[in-house]
């Protein structure tokens, strides 16, 4: 804390300023020193920050310190001066003197008469003017002197009545709590400009400042880290390409880093100068991005990855490689399969396999909104752009999607008008709100899925061909259940488990895939492919008791059941196959499922003989 000191010029007003300072509370260094001792005397106090002093000791304080430390003189009060003539015109004298520094009385020169007493006020630039001003009031006939340290002196040697002009104790403390405010308000200035200070070398913001002639008067610690890596301090040459953009942002780089800088020229009187503040470039793109993720965080990642595929047949092994390796460009990539094989999570596997994997993953299924909110959803809007829009607009899915990835499923839905846009954006890499006029650049990878011939639609002009080029320069076909049988029992299983574990509170139930169960799982077609095996592993879970085998028939039901809720039971779905009678069988396999034994021999008119040996491929 900024300490204070009293420096009196008498030994009697040092004990009156102790005194006080006691009553104040307040913890005060007192010295006595001549005017000749200030500089010294200060000098055994360097922490000091304030001193209370009066007179001519005041006044080579003032002179000897630096801009530092605060001056507070001991002024005398018009009642201190009154009470001592007063005693001096009792005694009989009619003409005095009244001689000091000029700072004990303001500067006040002039000749009074007050009662009829005459009083000669002269105020005095040093002790050999004040000893020349006494010795002259004296041969004027001066009775009595009443002033400093030195008129006193040269007033006793003169042979004239004396008396000594002593600050009384009011004066003593308004001084001290003048000096008291100073300090506090010193406290809160050095509190605030710490706190400044360490508010700007923690921003990420490099900030300098620099005076008119272009010097460097400070610089917080990004800019010492981006202007000057090696330790080494700032110049004004290394900021002197900074300082050619005053009131402009630009894009410029320092020390191979880009940054982003502006110039604010300063004008406080007569000082000018100006601050430069800047930033990287790249904390500015992952700040954007932390805010788009952060404020749309739901459902903006990725959770699946390759290991989360289950697949051990050759053509899986074969696709996930494929799609392994094209997870490391940034080319756009279509998937293309039938409903139901896993297409978004492949798609998910892919960004988080790619050098996006830390950016976000937006999925879009294009389907399900209708088209006349898509563009909005896809490309977002400004404020006013429509009737019904939101106060303030609304980011776009690709803007969302910056620096990560977007995923446009069922993407041969898409209406022509909305592939029109799609097609500029994945050309420009820019998109543009609707309503507005302003080109926002992006950078996204798209993935695209789709369950239709997308080229068969090309043919039909249904699909735009340049944007079928656009979205298809890689592609992964993901293949359906029915070409990799080997791989069914597998997710069944998998599921299974899953969906057994929920059912018992998270306590697998133990059970058992006979061989003709796996033998049904293998046989069936799958036309929902491994969403329909998900469901049938669901239903089978709920329907299971501890330790139950699983058979062909309680499979073969569930289907069954399946089919009939979609149609009513009015077709049958099997796989083709070259051989004629194994796909009889299934065909019986399927609707004993369904019916009875007699009712199957009713529907297709046969004996159950002829029932049995169909049966028995």
């Amino acid at each position: 804390m900024t300490s204070i000191l009293f420096l009196a010029p008498y030994h009697s007003m040092a004990e009156l300023a102790a005194s006080t300072a006691r009553q104040l509370g307040a913890n005060i260094y007192i010295e006595v020193a001549k005017d000749t001792e200030a500089k010294a005397a200060v000098a055994k106090h360097p922490n000091v920050g304030v001193i209370i002093s009066r007179g001519g000791l005041a006044e080579e304080i003032k002179s000897t310190t630096g801009a530092g430390v605060s001056t507070v003189e001991v002024t005398m009060s018009i009642n201190d001066l009154l009470s001592i003539v007063s005693k001096l015109s009792g005694l009989g004298l009619r003409r005095i003197g009244i001689v000091s520094r000029a700072n004990l009385f303001d500067g006040i020169i002039g000749d009074f008469n007050i009662s009829g007493t005459d009083l000669f006020i002269r105020s005095c630039r040093d002790e050999q003017e004040i000893e020349k001003t006494v010795r002259f009031l004296h041969r004027q006939g001066i009775e009595a002197v009443i002033g400093c340290r030195a008129a006193y002196e040269t007033a006793k040697f003169c042979g004239i009545v004396a008396e000594f002009l002593e600050s009384s104790a009011v004066s003593i403390k308004k001084a001290m709590e003048e000096a008291l405010r100073i300090v506090e308000a010193t406290e809160r200035d050095k509190l605030q400009t710490a706190q400044l200070k360490a508010i700007i070398d923690n921003i990420e913001e490099g900030v300098i400042a620099v005076d008119d002639s272009g010097e460097v008067r400070f610089y917080n610690h990004a800019a010492r880290r981006i202007c000057a890596p090696t330790g080494k301090g700032l110049s004004g040459e290394q900021i002197s390409e900074l300082l050619r953009y005053r009131n402009q942002e630009k894009i410029i780089p320092i020390n191979g880093t880009s940054v982003i800088a502006k110039v604010i020229p300063l004008a406080l009187s007569k000082n000018k100068g100006d601050v430069v503040t800047f930033q990287e470039v790249s904390s500015i793109q992952a700040v954007e991005r932390k805010i788009r993720f952060s404020s749309y965080e739901k459902g903006l990642y990725a959770k699946f990855t390759f290991s989360d595929i289950i697949g051990q047949s050759d053509s899986m092994k074969k696709m996930i490689g494929k799609a392994k390796t094209f997870s490391q460009y940034d080319s756009n990539l279509l998937i293309y399969g039938e409903t139901g094989t896993g297409k978004e999570v492949l798609a998910q596997s892919v960004h988080n396999n790619s050098p996006r994997s830390k950016g976000p993953f937006v999925s879009v299924n294009t389907a399900s909104i209708p088209p006349s909110l898509l563009e909005s959803e896809l490309f977002g809007y400004v404020e006013g752009a429509f009737t019904g829009a939101r106060k303030g607009g609304k980011l776009g899915l690709f803007e969302l999607a910056h620096g990560g990835t977007i995923f446009l499923d069922e993407i041969g839905e898409l209406s022509p008008e909305i592939q029109s846009r799609l097609l500029r954006v994945l050309q420009e890499k820019e998109i543009m709100r609707i309503g507005d006029d302003r080109i926002i650049p992006i950078d996204v990878r798209v993935i695209s899925a789709t369950n239709r011939d997308l080229l068969e639609l090309v043919r039909e002009g249904k699909f735009r061909q340049d944007l079928f080029y656009r979205v298809h320069v890689l592609g992964v076909r993901v293949p359906p259940l029915r070409e990799r049988t080997e791989d069914i029992p597998l997710i069944f299983e998998h599921y299974l488990t899953r969906f057994t574990k929920m059912a018992k509170m998270h306590k697998s139930k133990r059970f058992t895939l006979t061989p003709t169960a796996i033998k049904a799982l293998d046989s069936y077609p799958w036309p929902g492919n491994i969403r329909q095996l998900r469901n049938v592993a669901e239903v089978m879970a709920c329907n299971l008791s501890e330790g139950e085998l699983i058979d062909q028939q309680q499979i073969m039901e569930v289907l069954g059941e399946q089919e009939t809720r979609v149609d009513g039971g009015r077709s049958i779905t099997i796989r083709e196959t070259n051989d004629l009678k194994q796909m009889e069988a299934e065909i019986v396999q399927q609707l004993l499922a369904r019916w009875g034994a007699d009712e199957v021999c009713r529907r297709l008119n046969i004996s159950k003989v002829t029932l049995w040996r169909k049966t028995k491929v």
